[in-house]
C-alpha cells in the first residue's frame, strides 16, 4: 500500500497513474497538477483506524492511515458483502451460500458471528430454492439480526400482482431473526404494499401519484431484463424511533418503514406507530418513482447511514453520469407523505469530484473530527474530505473492490477487545 496524500506532487501523480492501470478499476484517480498540496491539512494520526470489507480477497482488514494492517479476518468462503465489528471485538459477517438459487450481485445467504479470538460463535443460513438473503445485515441491541431477502415469484404469480413484464419476479422482503434460536421474530414483504396502473382487473390497480405510500411494481420494468427490480442493498434500523431505512438501488431512493408493527400488521396498511402498517411512511431521493414533484438527488444508491445528529449520509453512485456524489439529508421524523407535494428532505451537505465514481458498492461515514470518510467501492480508494469539500486524504488501497469502510478509534471497546 502507498499513502498518496501529503507526498511531493510528482511522486503522488506517478503513483496514482500506476495504480490506475488495474483492469478491475472503474475509474482512475489523478491529482490535479494545479492543486496546491500546501492547502491540504495533514490529518495523519495513530489513533484512527479503518475497517474495510475486501470483496476481492474475501477478507476484512483494519488498517491505519499508513496502510499498515493491524488486524485481519479471513472468512474461508466468499464474502456476501457486509461486516459488523461489535463492541466486544466480535464480527457479524455476510457470506455466500453454496446452495443459493438467487445469485444477483450482492447475494449472501449465510450469517456468521466470529469472536475476537477468531472462533465461530454462531452461524445461520437463510437461503433455499425460494429465497436468498443478500447484501447487508444489522446486529440489533436485542441480539437479533435484520437483513434483506430476495424471493422468487413465477411469471404467472407476478402477473396476478399486475406486474407488466414477462419474466419471473424477485421482490424484496426484510427478515428479523434471533440467530440463536433461528426464530423469525418480524418480517416485511414489499409485495404486500404495491400499486400498479397496468392491469385494471387486479385489486391493487390504482393511480400511482395518489398513493405515495405504495410501491409501483412497474416503475422500471421496461429498463430491466431480470426480476431484480428493486435491489435493496443496505438497511439501517433507528431503534429509538423504530424506523427502518432501506437503500433501494434500482428505484434510486430510500424507503422508510415502520418497524413498530407486528408481523401481521406489517402485511397490511394499518397498525404501528404511524397507523400505516407496512406501507412506506416516507421515501426520498427520486420522487419520479411515485409520479411526484421534487428534485431527484439519487441515481443508484448505497448505504443509508443514519448519523447521531439524525441526518443521513448516502452514496449516490451515478448522479452526474459516471460521477458519484455523497449526500447528507436533514431528516425530521415523524414523517408524512402527501400526494402532489414536494416530500423531499433538505440536502444540507454534499461532495462530488470528477474523479469520484463507483457504479456500485461504496459508503460514506462521518468521522469524529467532522470530516467524511468515503469508500469508492469499485476503485478501492478511500477519501477523507472536510465540511468545505476539501480533500484531506486520498488513499488507493490494494483492494480492487470495497463493500464499505467504517471508522474506529484506538479507545473504541471493539479495538481494545482485539488487543490492539
Amino acid at each position: 500500500m502507498k499513502k498518496y496524500t501529503f507526498l511531493p506532487l510528482c511522486f503522488a501523480v506517478i503513483s496514482m497513474l500506476c495504480y490506475g492501470c488495474s483492469s478491475d478499476s472503474d475509474s482512475d484517480i489523478v491529482i490535479d497538477e494545479n492543486e496546491n498540496q500546501d492547502d491540504l491539512e495533514d490529518t495523519t494520526d495513530s489513533e484512527t483506524y479503518f475497517l474495510i470489507a475486501d470483496q476481492q480477497n474475501n477478507e476484512a482488514h483494519l488498517i491505519n492511515y499508513d496502510g499498515d494492517e493491524l488486524f485481519n479476518w479471513e472468512f474461508g468462503r466468499s464474502l456476501g458483502n457486509d461486516i459488523n465489528l461489535l463492541s466486544d471485538g466480535s464480527m457479524v459477517v455476510c457470506l455466500k451460500a453454496t446452495n443459493a438459487s438467487i445469485t444477483y450481485g450482492g447475494y449472501g445467504g449465510i450469517f456468521r458471528k466470529i469472536n475476537a479470538d477468531q472462533t465461530i460463535d454462531w452461524e445461520v443460513s437463510y437461503s433455499t430454492d425460494d429465497y436468498t438473503a443478500h447484501h447487508d445485515v444489522e446486529y440489533l441491541s436485542n441480539g437479533n439480526i435484520i437483513f434483506p431477502v430476495w424471493s422468487e415469484l413465477s411469471q404467472a404469480e407476478a402477473s396476478e400482482k399486475g406486474f407488466a413484464a414477462n419474466y419471473n419476479l424477485n421482490p424484496e422482503s426484510i427478515i428479523e431473526m434471533n440467530p440463536i434460536t433461528e426464530e423469525i421474530v418480524w418480517e416485511w414483504h414489499s409485495m404486500d404494499h404495491i400499486i400498479q396502473d397496468y392491469d385494471n382487473t387486479k385489486a391493487n390497480y390504482g393511480v400511482v401519484s395518489e398513493n405515495p405510500n405504495k410501491i409501483d411494481v412497474n416503475y422500471n420494468y421496461q429498463t430491466r431484463s431480470d426480476g431484480d427490480i428493486m435491489h435493496i442493498n443496505g438497511l439501517t434500523l433507528d431503534e429509538e424511533n423504530d424506523l427502518l431505512y432501506l437503500t433501494v438501488n434500482n428505484y434510486s431512493e430510500i424507503w422508510v418503514i415502520d418497524h413498530s408493527t407486528t408481523t401481521n400488521e406489517s402485511s397490511t396498511n394499518t397498525g404501528g406507530n404511524y397507523g400505516l402498517g407496512g406501507d412506506l411512511v416516507y421515501r426520498f431521493g427520486n420522487p419520479e418513482t411515485y409520479d411526484n414533484i421534487g428534485e431527484s438527488t439519487l441515481s443508484n444508491v448505497h448505504y443509508p447511514n443514519l448519523l447521531d445528529t439524525g441526518n443521513m449520509l448516502a452514496y449516490a453512485n451515478d448522479v452526474f453520469n459516471n460521477q458519484s456524489q455523497v449526500v447528507e439529508y436533514e431528516l425530521n421524523p415523524p414523517y408524512e407523505l402527501i400526494a402532489g407535494q414536494n416530500n423531499e428532505p433538505t440536502v444540507v451537505w454534499s461532495f462530488t469530484n470528477s474523479d469520484l465514481y463507483s457504479s456500485g458498492l461504496s459508503s460514506a461515514v462521518r468521522m469524529d473530527n467532522g470530516n467524511t470518510l468515503i469508500a469508492e467501492g469499485r476503485d478501492g480508494t478511500l477519501w477523507e474530505v472536510n465540511s468545505q469539500g476539501e480533500i484531506e486524504w486520498l488513499y488507493k488501497t490494494n483492494y480492487a473492490t470495497i463493500w464499505r469502510s467504517y471508522v474506529f478509534y484506538a479507545e473504541d471497546p471493539a479495538v481494545v477487545a482485539l488487543g490492539l
